[in-house]
């Protein structure tokens, strides 16, 4: 990466008569110097990063070649040694990544306002969408299970996603918006289960973009025999 060129005059408006540094010049220009490159290394930190979680989900961990993902990414291979020391560290900071986006995202619609139920579907909605078009999530995702830890990834994925099902069908159950006798924990489970199943299946025999499609169609079998027929009423009033 060039620094940037000096504007013109800058150079001698830093400059005594005796051809020195001003007093405390050099520390401003470094400074300043510094402010300028962490957006561009911000930057190419975040290029090199989509480039290889498009990789990633694509091809795979072990078939992803660092030479094709600075193809795509338009970095140098000091760029990209600047901010990941390897090719597993680099997949894991795609995981890192996925998982603050995760992190952000159940923020969001913990302060959303949304009953628990309608709240659980607006993340499962969004989830959807990541793993359908963002190339972080599906690059991270698929990651999970092939970096050398990938069972142990993969279980802590999954039991994450779990505890953040569960928690939203906890607080639904106690607000009254699930029928009687309803087990939140297993409910959880297979929200979870059939999520990652539809998404296998799209990955492997269909497109990822019917997704969508094959969780809608799950939800109309499973929201009529957990939620209650008042919170049902209302979901199916206000579906457009």
């Amino acid at each position: 990466m060039q620094p940037r060129a000096l504007e013109a005059g800058s150079f001698h408006s830093v400059m005594s008569s005796t051809g020195r540094p001003s007093p405390g010049a050099g520390d401003s220009d470094a400074s300043a110097g510094r402010a300028a490159q962490q957006p561009r290394a911000r930057a190419t930190r975040l290029a090199i990063l989509t480039a290889a979680a498009e990789h990633f989900a694509r091809d795979g961990y072990h078939a992803t070649s660092l030479d094709s993902v600075l193809a795509d990414s338009g970095g140098t291979k000091g760029a990209m040694y600047f901010h990941f020391a390897s090719k597993e560290a680099l997949a894991r900071a795609v995981i890192a990544e996925m998982v603050r986006g995760w992190r952000d995202l159940r923020g969001h619609i913990g302060h959303s306002g949304l009953d628990p139920l309608s709240a659980l579907l607006a993340l499962v909605d969004e989830v959807i969408t990541r793993l359908v078009e963002d190339p972080i999530a599906r690059g991270g995702t698929r990651l999970v299970h092939d970096l050398p830890r990938g069972p142990q990834d993969a279980s802590e994925h999954y039991a994450c996603g779990e505890r953040d099902t569960l928690a939203l069908l906890a607080q639904a159950a106690q607000a009254g918006l699930l029928r009687e006798g309803i087990d939140p924990a297993l409910v959880a489970r297979q929200i979870i289960a059939l999520i990652a199943g539809h998404r296998q299946i799209c990955d492997v025999v269909e497109h990822r973009h019917n997704l969508r499609q094959r969780v809608d169609e799950a939800w109309a079998l499973l929201l009529p025999t957990i939620a209650t027929d008042a919170w049902l009423a209302t979901w199916r009033a206000a579906a457009p």
